[in-house]
């Protein structure tokens, strides 16, 4: 059996610890920020107390439930936390049982490699105490002596390097696991079974679990179809390690607010002028209640440094979502991530390179398609293009009509932009009114060897106040003047054939009163 393979076995048998023979992790059910772990424990007919012992002491003691099989009765449920130095039975593991296995090899190396180094320097002090030449005739036989000693030396330098290799990693998993759980827990149970059956204990843990979705998009630009896989990375650092266990993933966030806050009543009141006392210790309490909330927030920073990170804000989906992962899992508790594949859609999609010129003189190639049913939480998004990564961005879906991947920029649409013109001046009675023109010009010019669909987007001005005059020309008049119901960006669309070129403009004239500030100019 490969060394891999014995460490592997080794580690999993060390995350039960004592409570290996008597209960298991059965499924873990993991959420954004936490998971349920649900263990099964056999129970003897008769039996009157369950006791399991070494369980880590991360998980929330009030989370505990032990759910029975018909026709037993549950007692009283108690549960202990220890230090680990309190629960020398708890080092008992398979893990550690090959540590002591390897240092009593170790030693027994040492105590043979001893023996022939001392054999040797007797031979040294024996050759050295002649003086007069008297063992000479025994000089061959020393000879050969010293060098079976120091033949038999080598190999076992070499045995004991080979044990050192395999207690290496052993020690250092079995001090992870020490690290991961200082304190223990002994959960007693007293029961009353009429026969062999089974209990489920589950428990919760609130920060040493969560997943994050991981999602990749190809797009093959010959059909305008995307592939959007579903992706998973779980990680956890419980103190336990989950091995050969089925897991289910939920887009649940069981530490979001469950309702919402009652409505406070809406009081207006003339409030009693400030003095400049008050004045100046309000100031002060706000900068140093400011400096606090920076203090706590680089201290919060520090500890996420050194902490795996399962951010629940990227997770806005309002209903859940669960994903039962095939096959048996494992899951270290050492914080690595576990990445997982939860299947994926086919999308039909709208092609189109798409350009906002008066932010940027380029266009991008977009798919434009229907949002996926279900709950598609936020996350990272890798994005292929005929079997190319070209960059990654944020899949975000909630609430959207259309979802838009961009697949990279298409350099064979060609925009260019014209300087902008300005013109100011005054308008109305006697020259109450200021007033500016402005004009955007820009040229489109397709490249490709084949027609493409081109969409435009140009910000135009809107007025918020009566007293804000917006006239607005384009040319030609574009198909959207609100694009997505966003009122103030129009949006043209067209389709342009190879080598052909498209201009566009648009001209707006702004009148103001002359004397008014006018904020959101250009």
């Amino acid at each position: 059996m490969k060394k891999e393979t014995v460490l592997t076995l080794l580690i999993a048998g060390a995350a039960h610890l004592a409570t290996a023979q008597t209960s298991r992790i059965e499924q873990v059910l993991v959420y954004p920020g936490g998971a349920t772990v649900e263990r099964r424990v056999p129970v003897k007919a008769g039996q009157q107390v369950l006791r399991l012992s070494c369980l880590p002491a991360r998980f929330d003691a009030n989370s505990l439930q032990v759910l029975p099989e018909a026709g037993v009765n549950l007692g009283e449920i108690s549960v202990q936390t220890v230090e680990r130095a309190a629960a020398p039975e708890c080092a008992n593991s398979p893990l550690d049982a090959r540590i002591r296995e390897l240092e009593d090899q170790i030693a027994a190396v040492n105590a043979e490699a001893g023996a022939h180094e001392l054999a040797l320097g007797y031979l040294k002090q024996l050759g050295g105490a002649d003086k007069t030449g008297s063992i000479t005739a025994n000089a061959d036989a020393l000879r050969r002596s010293g060098l079976d000693s120091l033949q038999k030396l080598l190999p076992l330098q070499r045995r004991k390097d080979e044990l050192t290799r395999q207690l290496t990693p052993l020690t250092t998993e079995r001090d992870r696991l020490v690290q991961a759980n200082p304190q223990l827990r002994t959960v007693t149970v007293r029961l009353a079974t009429p026969r062999d059956t089974e209990l489920r204990l589950s428990y919760r843990l609130t920060q040493q679990a969560g997943w994050e979705p991981v999602y990749r998009a190809y797009l093959d630009t010959a059909t305008g179809q995307v592939r959007l896989e579903r992706h998973a990375q779980v990680a956890q650092s419980s103190g336990e390690d989950w091995t050969g266990v089925k897991l289910r993933l939920s887009t649940a966030q069981p530490r979001q607010t469950s309702g919402t806050p009652a409505p406070r009543p809406w009081q207006l009141d003339v409030l009693p002028p400030v003095s400049a006392d008050t004045a100046a210790r309000t100031t002060q309490v706000m900068v140093t209640g400011s400096a606090v909330a920076k203090s706590s927030f680089l201290r919060e920073d520090a500890a996420a440094a050194t902490a795996p990170s399962f951010d629940v804000s990227v997770f806005q989906s309002e209903f859940a979502t669960e994903f039962e992962v095939p096959g048996k899992v494992s899951v270290a508790a050492d914080g690595q991530r576990v990445a997982l594949a939860l299947g994926h859609v086919q999308l039909d999609s709208q092609l189109m390179a798409r350009s906002n010129p008066a932010v940027e003189a380029q266009a991008y190639l977009v798919a434009e398609a229907t949002p996926p049913a279900g709950v598609w939480p936020n996350g990272a998004l890798q994005l292929f293009r005929d079997g190319a990564f070209i960059g990654q961005s944020t899949l975000a879906i909630a609430n959207k009509d259309k979802l838009d991947l961009y697949f990279g920029r298409d350099e064979l649409l060609r925009v260019s932009v014209e300087p902008e013109q300005r013109n100011a001046g005054a308008a109305g009675f006697i020259g109450s009114r200021a007033e500016q023109k402005i004009s955007h010009v820009y040229r489109l010019e397709n490249l490709h060897q084949r027609a493409i669909a081109v969409q435009v987007l140009e910000p135009s001005p809107v007025a918020r106040h009566e007293d804000i005059k917006v006239i607005s020309v384009f040319d030609p008049k574009p198909g959207e003047s609100a694009w997505r119901n966003q009122p103030g960006v129009v949006a043209w669309r067209f389709t342009l054939q190879p080598g052909q070129v498209q201009k566009l403009s648009a001209g707006y004239e702004i009148s103001y009163p002359k004397d008014a500030r006018i904020g959101g100019m250009r």
